[in-house]
C-alpha cells in the first residue's frame, strides 16, 4: 500500500470504515448503557457516516473536492449523539485534507488532532470513559510515537492498538459501565470504525454495506390522473459497455445525455458506465445508453411523487397571529405528528429514525421566523438540534431539553403564542418541562446490572434518564410499580400512558385502572415503536 493517500483513497478509507463498523453494528447496539441504555448506538453512527459517505457522489475524485464535501454531508446527516460527535470527529479529519492532493503520515496526525478537538468542542460536557476518551487517547498514543518516518498504514494500525487499550479502561472512567461490565459503545464503534480503515490499507476483501433499513412505504394515491406532472423522473443505471455495440466516447455520451434532463452525474469505470439523471424522457436516457451496452441494473422513480412524500415529512401550520416565534417539533409517527401539529406546533418532522441536522435545517427554513423553539423529543436527537442551531444563521434557534414526546405532549399547551418577549416563553416552555416526570418501559433481550441491580433476560424495567425505577417479570407489573412509586414519592396528578400498538388492550387498561386507584387523572395514547425509547413510556405532571 501506498505511504499516501490521495481522494480515491481516503474515500475507500471511510467506506471500508463503516462497511466494517456496519458488520458489528448490533453488539456496538448491545453494549450501550451511557447516557441511557437505549441500544442505537451504533445504528447511528453507522447512518451517519453511511449517509454523508453517499452524498459525494461518484463523479468526484481529487482529495480536496473529496475532503470538502464529505466534512459539509457529513455533519448535515448526523443522528443521535454518537452521530453528532463522530460527524465532528471526521469533519475535522476531513478539513486538514482541503488544501492538499495527498496525505502523509504527518498530515494524518495533525488531521486525527483535528478530529478530537472538533468532537470535544461539540459536547457541552464532555464525558471521560466515553468514544471521546478513545479518540483522545489513540491520537495522542501515535502522536507520541511519530517520528517523521511512519505512513498512514503505520499510523493507523497502531492507531487501532492504542484505542483497544483505551476502549478497555473505559469502564475505569465511567461507574456506569462498570457496573454493568461493558466497555463504552461509541468507544467500541470506534475501533470497529479504524479497523476497517485498516483492512483497507492492508488490501483486505470487506463485504459491501448491508443495510437493514426497511425501505419506505410510498403513497402512490398521492399522484393520479388529477396530479401534475412537475419534477420529471430520477434515473439511474449501470451499463455493461459492449464490443458488439456502436463505440463509446465519455463526452459525446455526457453531452448526448445532458440534452435529455439536468442533475446529471456520468462516471466510467473501464468498461461500466454509470448513470444518474433527472429527465421527463426516462425512455430516451435507455434508448441512448442501448446503443452501447446492456443493462446491469436500472431505476426510475417519479419525482413528484417522492417530493409528496417529502412534504408529508414536514407537516407545517398555518402560522400564528403575530408571528412572535415559531415551534419545531419531532414525531416519529404520522399520528403523533397531527398530534402535536393540532396542539399548535408550527413545523412538525416526522422521521423514520433520528433526527439529521439537515431535517431540522429543513424545517426551520419552513418556519420563517426570527424566533425558533425547538422540541427535539428525544435524548439522541438533541445534539443534532444543536448542531443545526449552530449552522442556521436566519434565526435566534432555542433547542428545549425536551427527551420524549411526553415532554412535549405537556408543554405543547402551556405555550402563550402571544407571547411577545421571546426569553419569558422560553422560561414557560422550560417550566412545563421541568414540572413533567417522564418514566420509560422496556425489555432486556440480554441480562444487565444497571443502577446496582440485575436486570435478567426478558425482564422488564423503567427508567427516567439515568435513574432504575422498577423491576418486574410482566409489563404490567412493572408499570404499576412505577405509577405507584412516582406518584407517592413526587405528589404528581396527571398520569399519560403512551404505549407501542403491540401492548395488549387488557395491559393498558389495567395499567390505567391501577393509576385512577392512586388518586390520580389517567390518559393514554398508541403510537407507533420508533416514538417510544421502550415499549411503553408514562409521564406525570
Amino acid at each position: 500500500m501506498s505511504k499516501i493517500i490521495d481522494g480515491i483513497g481516503f474515500k475507500n478509507m471511510v467506506d471500508y470504515a463503516v462497511r466494517n463498523l456496519n458488520k458489528h453494528v448490533k453488539l456496538v447496539n448491545q453494549l450501550n448503557v451511557f447516557p441511557v441504555p437505549d441500544g442505537d448506538t451504533g445504528t447511528n453512527m453507522v447512518t451517519t457516516i453511511h449517509k454523508g459517505l453517499l452524498a459525494i457522489g461518484e463523479s468526484i475524485v481529487d482529495l480536496p473536492s473529496v475532503s470538502k464535501k464529505f466534512a459539509r454531508s457529513v455533519v448535515f446527516e448526523a443522528r443521535g449523539n454518537s452521530g453528532v460527535i463522530v460527524s465532528q470527529f471526521l469533519k475535522g479529519i476531513a478539513e486538514k485534507f482541503c488544501d492538499v492532493d495527498t496525505v502523509d503520515g504527518a498530515l494524518f496526525i495533525e488531521a486525527l488532532e483535528k478530529g478530537v478537538e472538533y468532537a470535544y468542542s461539540a459536547v457541552a460536557k464532555p464525558v471521560e470513559g466515553t468514544m471521546l476518551t478513545v479518540i483522545k487517547d489513540a491520537t495522542a498514543a501515535v502522536k507520541h510515537e511519530f517520528d517523521g518516518s511512519q505512513s498512514v498504514q503505520e499510523i493507523v494500525n497502531s492507531f487501532v492498538e492504542h484505542a483497544k487499550v483505551s476502549l478497555e479502561n473505559t469502564p475505569e472512567l465511567l461507574a456506569v459501565l462498570k457496573e454493568s461490565g461493558v466497555v463504552d459503545s461509541g468507544g467500541a464503534g470506534i475501533v470497529y470504525l479504524f479497523e476497517g480503515i485498516k483492512k483497507y490499507l492492508d488490501g483486505e476483501e470487506l463485504d459491501n454495506f448491508d443495510s437493514k433499513a426497511e425501505t419506505a412505504q410510498i403513497d402512490y394515491d398521492a399522484f393520479d390522473r388529477n396530479s401534475l406532472f412537475t419534477y420529471g423522473y430520477c434515473t439511474e443505471l449501470l451499463l455493461q459497455l459492449l464490443n458488439g455495440k456502436e463505440r463509446f466516447d465519455y463526452a459525446t455520451f455526457r453531452d448526448a445525455l445532458a440534452s435529455l434532463g439536468d442533475s446529471l452525474v456520468v462516471s466510467a469505470e473501464n468498461d461500466k458506465v454509470r448513470v444518474h439523471v433527472h429527465t421527463r424522457s426516462p425512455e430516451e436516457v435507455f434508448a441512448l445508453c442501448h446503443r452501447y451496452g446492456e443493462f446491469l441494473t436500472s431505476k426510475i422513480e417519479n419525482m413528484t411523487v417522492q417530493h409528496t412524500e417529502q412534504r408529508k415529512r414536514i407537516l407545517c401550520s398555518p402560522v400564528k397571529n403575530n408571528g412572535a416565534f415559531a415551534v419545531v417539533a419531532v414525531a416519529y409517527d404520522q399520528t403523533v405528528q397531527q398530534l402535536f401539529a393540532d396542539m399548535g406546533a408550527d413545523v412538525v418532522i416526522c422521521c423514520d429514525e433520528n433526527v439529521s441536522t439537515k431535517d431540522y435545517i429543513e424545517a426551520f427554513e419552513s418556519c420563517e421566523c426570527d424566533n425558533i423553539f425547538v422540541f427535539p423529543n428525544s435524548s439522541d436527537a438533541i445534539l443534532s438540534a444543536m448542531q443545526a442551531k449552530k449552522l442556521y444563521q436566519k434565526a435566534k434557534v432555542t433547542v428545549l431539553n425536551s427527551r420524549t414526546i411526553a415532554e412535549c405532549y405537556a408543554a405543547l399547551p402551556t405555550i402563550a403564542f402571544e407571547e411577545t418577549d421571546i426569553e419569558k416563553a422560553a422560561d414557560s416552555i422550560t417550566e412545563a418541562i421541568n414540572n413533567l416526570y417522564v418514566a420509560s418501559i422496556a425489555k432486556r433481550k440480554t441480562s444487565l446490572r444497571y443502577a446496582g441491580k440485575d436486570i435478567s433476560h426478558n425482564e422488564y424495567y423503567s427508567f427516567s434518564g439515568k435513574e432504575l425505577i422498577a423491576i418486574g417479570k410482566k409489563l404490567e407489573d412493572t408499570a404499576v410499580q412505577t405509577i405507584e412509586k412516582i406518584v407517592k414519592q413526587h405528589g404528581k396528578e396527571i398520569v399519560t400512558v403512551f404505549s407501542q400498538p403491540s401492548v395488549s388492550e387488557d395491559t393498558v387498561n389495567a395499567i390505567i385502572d391501577a393509576a385512577k386507584q392512586c388518586g390520580v387523572f389517567a390518559e393514554f395514547f398508541s403510537v407507533r415503536a420508533d416514538s417510544l425509547p421502550g415499549l411503553m413510556t408514562i409521564s406525570f405532571e
